[in-house]
């Protein structure tokens, strides 16, 4: 039976790491033809992933789900974007718990928020079964902690039974079970020996969260309690414990794109369509340079890019938090600052000021006021803790300058600040000033006086600088917050710099962020845009671009060339390194995340189920050998690299030309090669196969369901048996997408698939894949 859990995040974002979920499976119509449906991954493995698409009807009888509605529970969070989810639970007996046993350490039991215990672990002190228990020390606070464990797929309105056998030490406080922290159970009454407590509920949702706790508000650091044999099922009371466990299915995460309320009669319906996070980075239509979506990212409290045009006379702040704009300050006589003239970080092929004074006091300057202030004032005016850093790009060929000063912007004689300078040798030096005077700290770096883009970080709370990417002890001391930030002079409008200076920055650390390592690596960004790192690890950058919260890496990665200039779309980025590395990313089932795999996950794969075609239970599948996927000439290039060609003259012989052009992010060109190679190899003469494998899912033994249920794109399937018609009476394919249709007492899925061999890549003496002139086909 198909158990169905669908949890909406009310209140929050999709991105929110602690969603507080609210169950409306209640809600969901399932009966008379309605049904919940899903669309995920694409129609073949050429073709891009789609956002997935989750669909389904709400019971609006109450006005629950009326956005806007102010009788609402849910009020005022039935908005666009809340986070929705669909799991599904299969049982293999009467247990509902993934883990009953606590042989694996898998955190199906997390501490309740805000009320972790001392220690939670499994442990071989105490066993009823199996070799591990699980042992909860109990904090000094409270009932010394709370320890929880969701639970999905139950059936509305039924009675439920929790049990488990508990070993609490002699003196060490009872304890007991509760349900949602409102049902409570009978505690404990033995110590020194296994005793099954319990607690009895009728549901009121598909999913509940089970807890255990102390009977007391006054334990002591030491006091534990073990856990063994725990049991969700129906019914009044426990019953013989089953080590079976249930399994809960990630069918789908998005958000929610609108809520349409509609009536039928007079009965009311919310029919929603949500979309998964593959929509998330759609939403910006261009980037920034790498090196701005880095600072910007990292929470730059004040940014000056220094990046306006040759007409301006002005910079303004992007940080988002409106501080005043940098104006053209006069020393003395003549000299010139002209916007756009130069280069900033060399990436980023985004202009820069030249600053071209008469002298060395006489010309132009940059100055503004810290309003509001980074750290005394903070932006709401009330102080805030945090430590300072300052960061910047300069290039010069003239020493003993000022590159930027933090002054307080009293007279000379009561001013005080910081200030950084190129010394007479071009080394770094920075300068401590005080009404009592000044201490100069000098800098072992290199001469910065060589005409080459440099990159500047000073760190207030490690009384370190960071020049290049290399770190620096300066020995300077902790500072207030300064009121107005001179760039290419000193205090007195002196020592005026002569070249170029870029993206000045600010940021605030607390609590650790943002991290100094994250501000240094903006060097390599501005640099080379990070060229070279794996192709992972650039997936993962541009998703933090668009704020997705992390990346899943599956397989093997390639190295990737530069990207530092940016310009589009985050997802057109993420399309660039998915073809280049010859991989596929799609949004994850179960999280906020994206999946990203490389090309490798397909090599040579084992097939996760087996299904017999008598057991489909559904008409439609379809075989194909028709000319879609043929490619026997691919034009390929890369940046800064050559165009090469790449051609099967056979099977441009024998079926025509069939043309691809191929540009990607590699960093050589013989890379480029055996990319357009293993595109020509594999669909010059593409051969027949099964593109649409759909199933009555439900229908099948419970092993088999299970391995459907997590099947996904690149998952490998196998089927038996046939029809005398088809090419081959057992075919092997690659999932590449599908179709989920979920109703009372059923589950649809229509998989659309390829070929599984058309991956399949030579190994050394293999008895499959060393097959010669048939299975040598070499990967890259």
């Amino acid at each position: 039976m198909t158990r169905v859990t669908v949890q909406a995040g009310f209140g929050y974002s999709p991105i929110a790491p602690d969603i507080a979920w609210t169950d409306i499976t209640k809600y969901v119509a399932l009966g008379d033809g309605d049904e919940i449906a899903i669309t995920r991954g694409a129609s073949d493995e050429l073709a891009d992933t789609q956002t997935g698409t989750l669909s389904l009807e709400l019971d609006n009888s109450d006005g629950r789900f009326t956005a806007g509605n102010a009788s609402s529970p849910y009020y005022p969070n039935v908005r666009r974007n809340a986070p929705i989810r669909v799991l599904t639970t299969v049982l293999d007996g009467v247990n509902y718990l993934a883990q009953p046993g606590f042989e694996v350490a898998d955190n199906g039991w997390d501490a309740a928020p805000g009320l972790a215990p001392d220690s939670a672990t499994i442990d071989t002190g105490h066993v009823r079964s199996g070799t591990y228990g699980f042992k909860i020390g109990w904090a000094a606070s409270g009932t010394g902690g709370v320890m929880q464990c969701p639970l999905y797929g139950l059936t509305i309105g039924v009675q439920y039974t929790a049990s488990v056998y508990v070993w609490v030490p002699a003196g060490d406080p009872a304890v007991r079970l509760d349900i949602d922290g409102t049902t409570v159970g009978t505690a404990s009454s033995t110590t020194g020996a296994f005793q099954r407590i319990s607690v009895t509920w009728t549901t009121t949702a598909a999913s509940h969260t089970l807890r255990i706790t102390t009977n007391t508000t006054s334990p002591v650091v030491g006091d534990f309690v073990w856990m063994d044999e725990a049991q969700v099922e129906q019914g009044a009371s426990p019953t013989t414990w089953s080590s079976t466990a249930a399994t809960h299915h990630a069918r789908y995460f998005g958000m929610v794109t609108s809520w349409p309320m509609s009536w039928s009669g007079l009965y009311s319906t919310v029919r929603i369509t949500a979309s998964d996070m593959l929509k998330w980075p759609t939403r910006r239509p261009a980037l920034g340079p790498m090196l701005v979506e880095e600072i910007q990212g990292d929470e730059a409290q004040l940014y000056y890019p220094l990046s306006e045009p040759e007409s301006s006379t002005t910079a303004g702040d992007q940080s988002g938090y409106s501080r005043p704009s940098m104006t053209i300050q006069q020393a003395g006589a003549g000299g010139t600052l002209t916007f756009g003239a130069g280069t900033g970080a060399p990436s980023d092929n985004l202009p820069a000021p030249i600053f071209s004074p008469a002298s060395s006091s006489a010309g132009k300057y940059l100055q503004c006021s810290v309003s509001p202030m980074l750290t005394s004032t903070g932006a709401s005016g009330n102080p805030i803790a945090g430590d300072q850093v300052f960061e910047t790009w300069f290039s010069t060929s003239t020493v003993s300058r000022t590159i930027m000063t933090w002054t307080s912007g009293a007279p000379a004689a009561f001013d005080a600040g910081i200030r950084f300078q190129l010394d007479g040798t071009g080394k770094l030096q920075v300068i401590e000033y005080t009404p009592t005077g000044l201490t100069t700290h000098s800098i072992a770096t290199p001469n910065l006086a060589d005409g080459g883009a440099h990159h500047l970080v000073w760190d207030e709370a490690g009384h370190d600088v960071w020049v290049d990417g290399v770190q620096y002890a300066a020995g300077t001391g902790a500072w207030a917050d300064r009121l107005v930030l001179i760039v290419g002079a000193n205090e007195a409008g002196g020592g005026l710099w002569v070249g170029s200076i870029s993206h000045v920055a600010a940021y605030v650390r607390i609590g650790g962020f943002p991290a100094i390592s994250e501000i240094v690596e903006h060097y390599a960004a501005g640099m080379d845009g990070h060229a070279g790192e794996q192709a992972w690890i650039r997936m993962y950058r541009l998703a933090g671009y668009a704020r997705i919260p992390g990346v899943l890496p599956q397989g093997t990665f390639s190295n990737v060339a530069s990207q530092g200039e940016l310009g589009s779309s985050p997802l057109t980025h993420m399309r660039d390194i998915e073809r280049t590395e010859g991989g596929k990313m799609f949004a994850d089932r179960a999280s906020a995340w994206v999946v990203f795999q490389g090309r490798t996950i397909r090599y040579n794969p084992v097939s996760a189920a087996t299904l017999s075609y008598a057991d489909l239970e559904t008409g439609g599948v379809e075989f194909a050998d028709d000319d879609q996927k043929l490619v026997n000439l691919v034009t390929a290039s890369r940046p800064g690299g050559a165009t090469q060609r790449v051609q099967d003259a056979e099977s441009i012989d024998l079926y025509g030309i069939y043309e691809d052009q191929l540009d990607v992010l590699k960093t050589s060109d013989s890379q480029v090669i055996d990319a357009a190679t293993w595109m020509v190899i594999r669909y010059a003469d593409p051969q027949p196969e099964m593109r649409q494998l759909p199933v009555e899912a439900s229908t099948l033994n419970v092993a088999t369901y299970r391995a459907l249920l997590d099947a996904d794109i690149s998952t490998v399937l196998t089927v038996i048996g046939l029809p005398a018609e088809a090419m081959s009476p057992t075919v092997t394919v690659t999932v590449e997408g599908y179709t989920e249709r979920i109703s009372q007492g059923q589950h649809f899925l229509d998989f659309h698939t390829s070929r599984s061999d058309t991956d399949s890549v030579w190994v050394l003496d293999d008895a499959t894949y060393s097959v010669l002139g048939t299975t040598t086909r070499l990967g890259y």
